[in-house]
């Protein structure tokens, strides 16, 4: 019973996610079409493009939490990025 809970589970954030970049697809599209009819400094292609940077930041916010909770809580666990280690 819990394994099918967590498909399910699994199943709703990933649909989310799908919604997210179909809402995030669509913004792009509607910003590009009123961004060729209008100046790009017009208020209704300012307030859409801020829609979809909030959009896109969600976007990245939640892949960022799906990463981290993949590797277990923290990327790297509390240790400095490969790139940053010092070698001895």
């Amino acid at each position: 019973m819990l394994q099918n809970s967590i498909y399910r589970n699994e199943y709703i954030h990933e649909s989310r996610d799908e919604e997210l970049l179909v809402t995030i697809e669509s913004l792009r599209g509607e910003l590009l079409e009123i961004a060729r009819e209008r100046s790009l400094s017009d208020r209704a292609v300012v307030e859409l493009s801020e829609r979809l940077d909030r959009y896109i930041l969600l976007a990245q916010h939640k892949m960022m939490e799906n990463l981290r909770s993949r590797q277990g809580g923290g990327i790297y666990d509390g240790e400095a990025p490969p790139s940053r280690r010092r070698m001895n």
